[in-house]
């Protein structure tokens, strides 16, 4: 599972031995929560599939898949994934944390 993020989020983020994804209001009609996509970050038309700025690119967060999060309701639920509230990623599950390079 992957989470991208801007430089800032990558620093308050990455700064903490296990990651803790804050849940918010995102700006479309959808839930609040924290958002992860099962994209890599090398899929074609990333920035417009997740319908996330290009700087929220700069930066991923890989990790395995517990099983625990909710599709977004629709088609592209088949990619992304959320929580209605703070997910804690602990290390054990932590694969990657770096720049994207896009």
């Amino acid at each position: 599972m992957n989470h991208f993020t801007s430089k800032t989020g990558y620093n308050a983020i990455g700064s903490q031995l296990d990651w803790c994804f804050k849940a918010s209001e995102p700006p479309a009609d959808h839930p609040k929560g924290a958002y992860f996509t099962t994209l890599s970050p090398e899929a074609p038309n990333l920035a417009v599939r997740l319908r996330i700025p290009r700087e929220k690119l700069e930066f991923v967060f890989k990790f395995h898949d517990a099983g625990d999060l909710k599709p977004l309701h629709g088609g592209r639920g088949t990619y992304i994934f959320y929580s209605p509230v703070d997910y804690t990623v602990t290390q054990e599950r932590q694969e990657f944390k770096g720049a994207t390079g896009l």
